[in-house]
């Protein structure tokens, strides 16, 4: 292995010893003065240069003295030494504009960063405290010992790329004195050693590539006019805007669904793959980048086509023509998900449905879509009169219609005419007028709903303001018209629905194919 040395352990005793730097002590004279940290026990020769080779002359105190005692292997802590981690970096360009070095917005250089998985170690390391007398030495154990409990975290770095930055200080023991009881001829200077236990790792060196092959660059050369640009256009820019635009990867598909933001008009959705396997064949990567079935991080693919920018645009288009565009970022808690904002003027436009109730205006929205046979308005909103005027709810099931579920009513009062009585729907879907007790005396007034029709309530019932019988495909036909579809939101959750002729379906959320999605990435 070729030489390398990053002082690795040299950091942990600098940060070590950074902890005890600052500390002070008060003397007799009420001053407060620092005591000076210095790395190293008090041996011989040392100490005989800090008295300047004289026996007149004593080592001054209070002083603090850092030294390593032992690195031992921590082999609870041992891996597979085989581990790579791979790390993707971008970096912002850095120029000199105008004589002012300074970062702008665009991408400077990528690289690959393999890291080697480090050997973990335990470094022992001991603080001698030299002090005069025990005061001092009591001053200076009741500012440090409180630090320690139980433990101090270090930073050694702060690359964020580097795992090993972070450590702890543990406290394992104390020697209060290293002078002997009864003392001696001689008055050794008093020292309290404190001893410490540090987790630490040491990390092989790491290799860094750099990415330097431009994957693919397409130039907008066209006017909005549709002619060929000029030249001198596309060079200083002056009518057309020039854009790096990444078409479709091709062979991979994605899934468009709402964010669970909390709420229904933040026009925020989620962007994921159907099959992350898929992508990692399409975009041709050198390597696997995950395994059959896990996720992809999506910074691993923007950067096959040069890196994110900000404000960048992703397409949908939809078999019916029209396309929605919106700005995205990629989610901080889940690299596997694209955070996409779209632009809700792409938006089809809703089909205003009109009301039966006068001065109340068309709309082309539901207040919720519900099962009838599972949610009770009169539950919600307390009875009849209390449910808001112009209500509309979408219906996911048939209503009082004899047919949809099949069966007779049965009466206990009457059993006897039970099977005269057909299965109608409950209570809240029926005219106020009616109730439970009177089942025999039903006088037809009850409205009939069908499955995926829209109701608005008019105060005394339930009218169906939109029925899907007529707006299906045979009915175009019978008046020979192309069918067009029915745009409606759902105001509780914002989510669009499509009326496709037999049934709703979301507008534009679910799955887009490779050819119906792309990215245009602005640089």
């Amino acid at each position: 292995m070729d030489f390398h040395y990053d002082g690795q352990i040299r950091r942990y005793v600098t940060q070590f010893m950074r902890v005890f730097i600052g500390f002070k002590y008060q003397a007799g004279d009420s001053e407060q003065r620092q005591i000076p940290v210095m790395y190293g026990d008090l041996t011989r020769q040392v100490a005989s240069i800090i008295k300047d080779n004289s026996e007149n002359k004593m080592p001054t105190v209070p002083r603090i003295a850092c030294y390593i005692t032992s690195i031992e292997m921590d082999t609870d802590r041992l891996s597979d030494p085989t581990f790579v981690s791979k790390i993707h970096i971008r970096e912002r360009r850095f120029t000199d504009a105008s004589g002012t070095r300074e970062y702008t917005g665009a991408q400077g250089g990528s690289y690959t960063v393999e890291r080697l998985l480090p050997t973990p170690f335990k470094l022992k390391m001991k603080a001698d405290i030299w002090t005069s007398n025990t005061d001092q030495k009591l001053q200076l154990l009741e500012q440090i010992l409180v630090l320690f409990n139980p433990s101090l975290e270090l930073q050694t770095t702060d690359n964020y790329i580097d795992w090993t930055s972070l450590s702890a200080m543990y406290l394992t023991s104390t020697v209060f004195s290293s002078r002997t009881i009864p003392q001696g001829a001689e008055s050794d200077i008093d020292i309290c050693s404190l001893e410490f236990e540090m987790p630490v790792y040491i990390s092989p060196p790491a290799k860094v590539k750099k990415l330097g092959i431009v994957q693919s660059i397409v130039a907008n050369v066209f006017a909005e006019d549709g002619a060929v640009a000029n030249l001198e256009d596309l060079i200083y820019d002056n009518a057309v805007t020039i854009r790096k635009v990444i078409k479709p990867y091709g062979g991979y598909r994605v899934l468009l669904f709402k964010s669970n933001t909390g709420n229904p008009n933040d026009n925020q959705y989620d962007l994921t793959l159907v099959n992350p396997s898929e992508a990692v064949i399409a975009l041709g990567l050198s390597e696997k980048e995950t395994k059959n079935g896990e996720s992809i991080d999506w910074d691993i693919i923007l950067n096959v086509q040069g890196g994110y920018l900000p404000g960048s645009e992703v397409y949908f288009k939809k078999s019916s023509g029209y396309e929605i565009v919106g700005t995205f970022v990629i989610n901080p808690l889940d690299q596997s998900v694209l955070t996409v904002t779209l632009d809700a003027d792409t938006y089809p436009a809703n089909d205003d449905i009109a009301s039966t109730i006068p001065g109340i205006a068309a709309r082309g929205t539901v207040d919720a879509i519900i099962d009838p046979y599972k949610y009770n308005p009169l539950e919600v909103y307390g009875s009849h009169a209390q449910i808001p005027l112009g209500l509309r709810f979408l219906m996911l099931d048939d209503v009082n219609n004899s047919e949809n579920r099949g069966g007779f009513v049965n009466l206990p009062s009457n059993p006897a005419d039970s099977t005269n009585i057909p299965y109608r729907g409950p209570q809240a879907w029926r005219n106020p007028s009616n109730n439970d007790s009177s089942w025999e005396n039903q006088d037809g007034t009850d409205p009939v709903i069908t499955a995926n029709s829209i109701v608005e309530w008019t105060g005394q019932t339930w009218a169906t303001i939109w029925n899907p019988s007529d707006y299906t495909l045979e009915a175009a036909d019978l008046v020979g018209e192309d069918f067009v579809p029915t745009y409606i939101q759902n105001i509780r959750t914002g989510i669009k629905y499509k009326w496709d002729g037999a049934q709703w379906l979301k507008a534009f959320e679910g799955e887009y194919r490779p050819e119906e999605w792309n990215f245009k990435i602005t640089g």
